[in-house]
């Protein structure tokens, strides 16, 4: 929470506008929360909330989706890497 709470006051101070996405891992079962717990999540500053275990191709996929930069990153790791 502190750590949350202190990127966030430093990303309103150094980058506004700009947002590195936050994804909790949690033991509960996500589709068990209530609509109303899962906004509380997002209001607390997280963007994506996964369930444990979750498998690897899954959280790929949820990185993938709160963050495109990882998207672009890969692309041009590998076009650098095949050139």
């Amino acid at each position: 929470t502190i750590s949350r709470e202190a990127l966030r006051q430093w990303e309103d101070t150094h980058r506004p506008g700009a947002r590195q996405p936050i994804c909790a891992l949690t033991a509960a079962y996500v589709d068990d929360f209530e609509r109303s717990e899962l906004m509380k999540f997002k209001e607390a500053g997280l963007d994506v909330m996964e369930s444990k275990p979750c498998n690897i191709p899954r959280l790929f996929k949820v990185v993938d989706d709160v963050s495109p930069m990882f998207s672009d990153l890969s692309i041009s790791v590998s076009q650098a890497s095949t050139s």
